[in-house]
């Protein structure tokens, strides 16, 4: 009597054999790779300089150097305040981040910009508020009046509102 199928059954072994082997190799592959970033590390200083994404391309962004005086004048109460950034994004107080966040590179008067002649603006009055701010932002000497008397100015007021607000 003949045996049938007995050279598939061998293959069949050999095959599985080989299929198993790629996948050990494969798992092996990728424990290597992927488990050594599930390990802990020990704890790095969390200095600035070396805080960085997973990958390791960006650090922080840069943090603004400024030095500003502003006085505000909300009608029935008026204050002054004053703004220091150092440039150190862990030890500047807020305000320095809120207002260098959405300012592109090469804008050197950075938020501080004034309405270009000819926009377009709503003739509606947003409140009483003015404010002076005068200093230095970036190494560019600020001098500018804000108000909200129109909704250009409203919207520079909005975004110098960290400058506005009492600063903590």
């Amino acid at each position: 009597m003949i045996k049938l199928g007995a050279r598939w059954d061998s293959l069949g072994t050999v095959g599985t054999a080989v299929l198993g082997s790629l996948c050990l190799g494969g798992a092996t592959v990728y424990t290597a790779v992927v488990g050594t970033s599930l390990v802990s590390l020990p704890d790095a200083p969390t200095e600035a300089a070396n805080l960085s994404t997973m990958s390791g391309l960006t650090d922080l962004p840069d943090a603004p150097v400024a030095a500003l005086e502003v006085r505000v004048d909300r009608g029935e109460e008026s204050y002054g305040q004053s703004l220091t950034c150092e440039g150190d994004p862990l030890t500047d107080p807020a305000a320095c981040a809120e207002l260098a966040a959405g300012v592109e590179e090469e804008d050197q008067a950075g938020p501080f910009d004034e309405v270009a002649p000819g926009s377009i603006c709503t003739e509606v009055v947003y409140g009483p508020e003015t404010a002076t701010i005068s200093g230095v932002w970036e190494g560019v000497e600020i001098e500018t009046e804000i108000s909200r008397g129109d909704s250009c100015e409203e919207a520079r007021w909005q975004r110098l509102k960290p400058l506005t607000d009492h600063l903590e």
